[in-house]
């Protein structure tokens, strides 16, 4: 269930050092026809990555559906999804 315009889905990716792991999760929304409001990535000081993803109303299966991908990433080492409740005016 989601909330049109009420919502905000963090993605956040932990994953080894690889250049082809941001492609692989960016293309898992892409497949979906998702689109993130923002994405950051950075290389941690322990030579790992970490991904994240803000997203706005993402239907709550779809967000599931997704972190069950992501994680069949081999290069992902965890991934978790965080949903906000904006508040209205």
């Amino acid at each position: 269930m989601v909330l049109t315009g009420n919502t905000r889905t963090r993605f956040s990716v932990h994953a080894d050092f690889e250049p082809s792991t941001l492609a692989r999760v960016l293309e898992l929304f892409s497949v979906r026809g998702l689109s993130y409001d923002t994405m950051s990535a950075r290389k941690t000081t322990d030579g790992l990555q970490w991904i994240e993803l803000h997203c706005s109303d993402v239907e709550d299966q779809h967000a599931g559906v997704l972190l069950n991908k992501i994680r069949q990433i081999i290069t992902v080492r965890t991934a978790r999804i965080e949903t906000t409740l904006l508040a209205t005016s």
